[in-house]
């Protein structure tokens, strides 16, 4: 991706972190639920099989989750797993890129926390987490997939 190409990806970045952080503060889960795609079946491939993704499209998620990273770090306003998950969601949907929205939960010290994280391609070695960062230690609770 060259220079320009990225500023552009991580300004349309930063103004979605802003619109889904005001959504995720102002709207109940419900109502932003609707933007993250159809829930996975139970029994299904599992909860963090996302679709089949092609090696370009698998590309575009790794550019797209630098943007959103990039962006993140840079934003006034807290620009956590949940806003960064639907910002991914909005972007690979626009690159119509199959992925999947996957949300988890642990115990750290007896406190129950939740994470989100965006996941593209099934094939080992040729999938990638786009937000998230590692996601070993939490427990899948609720996957939500979009495809072309």
């Amino acid at each position: 991706m060259s220079p320009a190409r990225f500023r552009l990806a991580v300004a349309a970045a930063w103004c979605l972190l802003g619109a889904t952080r005001l959504l995720t503060v102002v709207l109940p889960f419900g109502a932003v639920r609707r933007l993250l795609g159809e829930p996975a079946a139970p029994g299904g491939a599992g909860p963090l099989a996302p679709p089949d993704a092609s090696d370009r499209q698998v590309a575009r998620a790794r550019a797209v989750g630098r943007a959103i990273g990039h962006a993140a770090g840079r934003t006034p306003w807290t620009s956590d797993c949940y806003p960064q998950a639907l910002t991914a969601r909005i972007l690979l949907r626009g690159a119509r890129v199959p992925h999947a929205v996957v949300f988890g939960l642990r115990r750290d010290a007896g406190e129950l926390r939740a994470h989100a994280w965006v996941t593209v391609g099934s094939a080992p070695g040729a999938s990638v987490t786009v937000t998230g960062g590692s996601t070993r230690s939490w427990t899948p609770v609720g996957t939500f997939s979009w495809q072309p």
